[in-house]
């Protein structure tokens, strides 16, 4: 129920005598609005961002995989604690 819908029912004397709360109610509400707004947009947002790193991690796997198969098949020289690739 919105600040409007609820003081749509009070009498004009209620409405006159809860002014001030009224029009803190109203702008409290409105910033709510926004806050909801602005939530879907980060929502939307976060998951485009969580899409990127998914694919990142596929792309990284896929890599450390190649390597690992490369190493696998061609395994470095190590001569008393010296590598070479």
């Amino acid at each position: 129920m919105t600040v409007l819908e609820l003081i749509s029912t009070w009498t004009e004397e209620e409405r006159e005598q809860h002014a001030d709360l009224i029009a803190e109610c109203l702008d409290r509400e409105e910033m709510l609005d926004r806050i909801r707004g602005n939530r879907g947009k980060l929502v939307e947002e976060l998951a485009r961002s969580l899409d990127r790193f998914a694919c990142g991690l596929t792309r990284l796997t896929q890599t450390v995989n190649q390597k690992a198969s490369q190493l696998q098949k061609h395994p470095p020289y190590i001569a008393k604690g010296k590598a070479s690739a």
